[in-house]
């Protein structure tokens, strides 16, 4: 036995919590006297505090305690991106630094049996440190994060580690591995989401601070009527979506009915850009442990979402540390096809990068790998070209400039590439100037990379927005709506190249938009005399109505309450393409896709 003993106190906290965690080894029979090394593997999910040795004040700071006085030790962070051991003198980046989730402890000779080894995670220095900082999410009822003990007696073994095996390079592997676990509560109540699908089903959230899904055992305090079922993520369910909510001490924030919005339309609402444990940016930077499967079923029991789709990273010309792989693309497609239903409409998709940028790609079917894994689909021309026949569509999104240059942009049919990714948890990238949910500044920009941009360059893009999602939950930064008559693959991808589709925040705005009859996403008749008509209910209090013209605000009306309808009438003979954005007062925003008026 190498380790007679392994635990972690505390070993359950809030989410969001901070506190020093002790991590206690205790030396067995077979512990090496000989140099040996101790890897502790973090799982650095959104809000971890990253294992640092840089400053005391850091949160995460640790710090080492040897029962045995005689034994020498180094501590060393490992950052496994980068795949090199952090230094004193290198100045890192945040972006560099995300991926230091490996605290090494490197042992001396002389360690004895019954030695005790105490790893303080957060050592907090009688007050003069901050601790350390648990993630903020619980993905489902009874999540515990999992840190491990990796042992090689040999400090020659243990590195390069890339958090997994893959083509052409095994993880080495120790000779003992413990699991420690920490189990994440959700907060209390604040807010009470109430979602009203088109399936005709409803659902009431309770949500934390965090927007987890709170442990409330009953809806009494909601005030809520009818007959209901807590499913397996805790939130409740309706079989009839007209149930009634009454005042609650929580804020309450409640979309409109979906059925039957326009014509023959409901709105059904999606997330199909999001990433899962299978994807070499969780893997490395955060050790994401959150399974597609675990995804699909936030999406539909967490979010209320009613189609959904993970697309991981895959990059089929790059090293094999960039795709996906061929036994976790099997998984995924066994997980699409599990939890793909008549009430949740599932995609797979993968995410792709050239030259160009970021692109999403949807499928309406199944693929085998061997049609994604093909090292001639090196630029997204090539891409689009190799499925002829196949049902599938491409969304670029922005916040990976690509190296074209400026100006130069490739587009495809828009049957195959019909909407542009404004907004995701990366920001808004509907126009440079955008004030609410603006591009953090350490993220690159460039001028042609927002929609205003390619509205005024004559490309006929519709609206979407989507979490891109790599922290273990989906459907929170970022939905699109889309106008259809039935939830399954083909109507949800017909409706996205109709461009029948908006992008929100996160918020169930429901959002009708018309321009002299033409219904967004389509194209009218250029006229001196346009007619715009709105048809808008937010989830709160509405802020603002903006009418844009060509991505640039041409008039904007303040609303009073909840809803707004109005015919907008206006003289402007110029021929462009014309949107609404709606802003709630919690900066939540709506994006209608255009309407394009041509000569």
């Amino acid at each position: 036995m190498i380790f007679s003993r392994a635990g972690i106190s505390p070993d359950k906290i809030i989410c969001g919590g901070s506190d020093t965690f002790s991590i206690t080894l205790v030396c067995g029979k077979q512990f090496s006297p000989n140099p040996s090394r101790i890897i502790i593997d973090f799982e650095c999910m959104l809000g971890t505090s990253r294992p640092s040795l840089l400053h005391q004040e850091d949160y995460g700071f640790i710090d080492v305690s040897l029962s045995n006085p005689d034994v020498k030790y180094e501590c060393k962070i490992w950052n496994m991106e980068l795949g090199e051991f952090c230094q004193e003198s290198k100045n890192l980046d945040f972006q560099q630094m995300k991926a230091q989730r490996q605290f090494v402890l490197d042992l001396g000779s002389g360690m004895k049996e019954n030695d005790i080894i105490e790893i303080r995670w957060g050592n907090n220095s009688r007050g003069y440190t901050p601790g350390a900082q648990v993630t903020t999410i619980v993905p489902y009822p009874g999540y515990k994060n999992i840190i491990h003990v990796r042992y090689f007696s040999d400090q020659a073994r243990g590195f390069p580690d890339f958090g997994r095996s893959f083509k052409g390079y095994e993880r080495p592997e120790p000779e003992c591995e413990i699991p420690l676990t920490i189990e994440i509560l959700p907060r209390a109540t604040r807010y009470v989401q109430v979602i009203r699908r088109a399936t005709g089903r409803g659902l009431l959230i309770p949500r934390d601070l965090f927007w987890n899904v709170a442990d409330e055992k009953k809806i009494s305090f909601a005030g809520v009527k009818g007959k209901t079922i807590r499913n397996r993520h805790g939130a409740f369910e309706f079989d009839n979506s007209a149930f009634t909510v009454k005042k609650s001490k929580h804020v309450i924030l409640e979309s409109a009915p979906m059925n039957k919005v326009y014509k023959n339309y409901n709105i059904y609402w999606g997330d199909i850009h999001t990433h899962s444990c299978y994807s070499n940016d969780c893997i490395e930077r955060e050790k994401l442990g959150i399974t597609p499967s675990d995804l699909m079923s936030y999406a539909r029991f967490a979010a209320g979402l009613d189609f959904y789709g993970v697309s991981d990273h895959h990059q089929p010309w790059d090293k094999e540390r960039h795709k996906i792989g061929k036994a976790s693309w099997d998984l995924t497609i066994e997980d699409v096809r599990r939890h793909h239903n008549e009430d949740f409409c599932v995609f797979p998709g993968i995410e792709f990068r050239c030259p160009r940028g970021d692109t999403v790609a949807v499928f309406g079917y199944t693929p085998d790998y061997s049609e994604i894994d093909r090292p001639e689909l090196c630029s997204v021309e090539k891409f689009w070209k190799a499925f002829p026949g196949k049902d599938f569509i491409t969304i670029p999104h922005f916040h990976n400039i690509g190296n074209l240059a400026p100006d130069e942009w490739q587009s495809a049919e828009t049957n195959i590439e019909p909407v542009v990714e404004i907004f995701s948890c990366h920001g808004s990238y509907e126009s440079p100037d955008a004030l609410e949910h603006k591009i953090p500044l350490i993220k690159r920009r460039r001028h042609d990379r927002y929609g205003s941009y390619f509205l005024q360059k004559g490309f006929k893009y519709g609206t979407a927005a989507n979490s891109d999602g790599h922290k273990g939950h989906a459907g929170l930064n970022g939905l699109t709506a889309v106008f259809s008559e039935s939830l399954d693959r083909a109507s949800i991808l017909q409706a996205y190249r109709a461009r029948r589709v908006y992008a929100t925040t996160n918020a169930r705005i429901r959002l009708l938009f018309t321009g002299n009859g033409a219904f967004m996403g389509q194209t009218a008749a250029n006229e001196s005399r346009k007619v715009f008509f709105t048809d808008i209910t937010g989830e709160n209090k509405l802020k603002k109505i903006d009418l844009m013209k060509n991505g640039i605000l041409y008039t904007r009306l303040i609303p009073d309450g909840k809803t707004f309808q109005r015919e907008i009438i206006i003289n402007d003979a110029e021929p462009a393409a014309w949107y609404v954005r709606v802003t709630q007062t919690d900066n939540h925003i709506a994006w209608s896709s255009p309407v394009w008026f041509e000569s």
